[in-house]
């Protein structure tokens, strides 16, 4: 509860009821170590000078990771809610999106290998599919191309190509 009492300004008996749910939850599932192991690297990175995210997705909604600084976002102030996160109902993992600046994201990466094993690290990528169109469109989108002048363009790809 330190680290509560670092973060959050008033603690009120809901904010501490609160938290003991969370950590009740996270202990029950069996998390306990995920977000310690978590808060450590954070922890590394950022005394190393590394920028650290401010956390996002859906592990914003919890007030321990907000505490233990995995997160910078309070969710007590945005209403946000833990079960999205975590949730006893779901039987799935815990996902704390974390994003480290890109040119020194190894560093952290070997870091977590000296001190956890390298057996015990991977690396996860998705992959996605776009069509023709939604490629321009997003291209267009970021170079800032006018929605018409794309329009234009897209009206004249076929939806389904044919094989060659």
């Amino acid at each position: 509860m330190e680290g509560l009492h670092k973060k959050v300004k008033k603690i009120t008996t809901d904010v501490e009821d609160r938290f003991k749910y969370e950590v009740e939850i996270i202990q029950q599932m069996g998390y306990s170590g995920y977000f310690l192991i978590t808060q450590d690297f954070i922890n590394a990175a950022k005394n190393k000078g590394i920028p650290v995210g401010p956390g996002r997705g859906s592990a914003a909604g919890s007030l321990v990771a907000y505490s233990l600084g995995i997160t910078n976002v309070n969710p007590l102030d945005y209403d946000l809610l833990f079960e999205r996160f975590l949730n006893p109902a779901r039987k799935s993992m815990p996902d704390i999106d974390i994003d480290f600046a890109d040119d020194q994201r190894g560093e952290v990466i070997e870091y977590v290998k000296a001190k956890y094993g390298e057996e015990s690290v991977c690396q996860i990528i998705t992959f996605n599919r776009l069509s023709s169109k939604a490629v321009l469109r997003d291209v267009a989108r970021v170079l800032k191309i006018p929605i018409p002048q794309v329009n234009n363009v897209t009206k004249w790809i076929p939806s389904k190509f044919g094989k060659a």
